[in-house]
């Protein structure tokens, strides 16, 4: 029997909400947040060993740990028809889809095989706790967690991320080729996005509790060398400029119903003969030009509404469960006295200053006073308690927590 069954599970702490920004971290390799954000981020790997001391005192005590969450919770959770996953087999590559029953994946101990969960911040609260470590990044570039589970010489082949990742081994080794390497054109014959070409320039394995920083467009690749090998991947959202525009731009387009003065007709009283019908009258640019100025179209802080909504929608796959929360407004202004009130784990919320957007909708404005203090609570700390007074049907924190988006603890 492997050592992985008989491991105490590691139980990872809860980050505190005010984080200590500039002292070190173990995490970060004896760097505080802010060294690491002007040293490492987005410009160069970090390899952290011991980055979750807890393995390693555990381990000098004869009392290894194992990952926070078992093989048998993940095969259970990738049979969840609203869990994203994927079956990747090498030699030959092929991936499934899931959902997957229990005996469509291979045994723990079988090789070449690797079982990716996307989103498992929302399935399990070790992961969301993992995840609460990274908050000195802004919460509009973090995406999720994905654990990889892999038998013997399982991964996914040599490949390159657009987006920065921390790669957290959990259980199990690991081991992790990189290379800077400046040509990352893909392998056309594959199923799976893989290099044609890659040249490993530094290589190391990782044992529980270490982990490794890659920045963007780094080549690397990772070969489990253990059964039931855990990798957790911290991922951040990378979008096109031209995703964030439109995204905007069709936001700000909604917005202009707000605008009754829109509604007039276009005239032009003061057009004069023209000998060249075909062109657009210079009336309508002039008339158009104010309108666009007066709505100050022509100012980014009138396109970063539109965009702090796109950013704070969930990913496609979350899953609000609302029926379930059929309190009344007195029975919620209740338990809201005596329980925490929290985000659903696949909730984003953000702020754009004082206005606060949660899953694609402004959820502040027209609010009272002491309900925009609830939001901007929310979205700082992630959580809120303790009496908000009455609680009418159309209080925005009460909509929230009817929608599902919000949830008691």
């Amino acid at each position: 029997m492997t050592t992985f069954y008989l491991s105490k599970p590691y139980d990872p702490p809860q980050a505190p909400q005010n984080l200590p920004l500039d002292r070190p971290w173990a995490l970060l390799g004896g760097n505080s947040p802010q060294k690491f954000m002007k040293t490492f981020w987005h410009k160069k790997p970090l390899l952290v060993r011991g980055a979750i001391p807890a393995f390693e005192l555990a381990k000098q005590m004869g009392e290894p740990l194992g990952s926070a969450i078992s093989p048998e919770e993940l095969l259970k959770i990738a049979g969840n028809e609203v869990v994203e996953s994927r079956l990747i087999q090498a030699q030959p590559w092929s991936f499934t889809n899931g959902p997957f029953k229990k005996k469509t994946i291979p045994p723990l101990d079988a090789p070449n095989w690797t079982l990716l969960l996307q989103g498992m911040e929302a399935r399990h609260p070790a992961a969301a706790k993992v995840l609460s470590w990274f908050r000195f990044i802004p919460d509009a570039r973090l995406d999720d967690l994905m654990i990889s589970i892999a038998g013997p010489g399982g991964g996914v082949g040599p490949h390159f991320d657009s987006y920065d990742v921390f790669l957290i081994q959990m259980s199990g080794r690991r081991r992790w080729r990189i290379s800077e390497q400046g040509g990352l054109s893909l392998n056309p014959n594959l199923p799976l996005k893989i290099l044609q070409q890659f040249k490993a320039e530094q290589e190391w394995d990782l044992e529980p509790g270490d982990m490794l920083y890659l920045p963007p467009h780094v080549a690397h690749e990772g070969i489990a060398l253990d059964a039931a090998c855990q990798t957790w991947s911290v991922g951040f959202r990378s979008q096109s400029y031209r995703e964030i525009l439109q995204e905007g731009l069709w936001r700000l387009a909604e917005s202009l119903e707000d605008f009754p003065d829109l509604d007039k007709h276009f005239a032009d009283p003061n057009q004069s003969a023209t000998s060249a019908a075909e062109q657009l009258p210079e009336e309508l640019i002039k008339q158009v030009g104010q309108k666009l100025r007066g709505l100050k179209l022509d100012r980014v802080e009138t396109f970063l509404p539109g965009i702090a909504a796109y950013l704070s929608e969930p990913k496609p796959q979350a899953y609000f469960d609302g029926l379930a929360n059929t309190h009344s407004p007195e029975a919620f202004k209740l338990l809201l006295e005596i329980q925490a009130l929290k985000p659903h784990p696949q909730t984003r919320i953000l702020a754009l200053g004082k206005v606060i957007y949660c899953n694609g909708e402004d959820m502040t404005s027209d609010q009272e006073a002491r309900i925009q203090k609830a939001w901007r609570a929310l979205a700082a700390k992630k959580q809120i308690n303790g009496p908000i007074g009455a609680v009418a049907p159309d209080n925005s924190l009460f909509e929230a927590f009817t929608a599902g988006w919000l949830i008691f603890n």
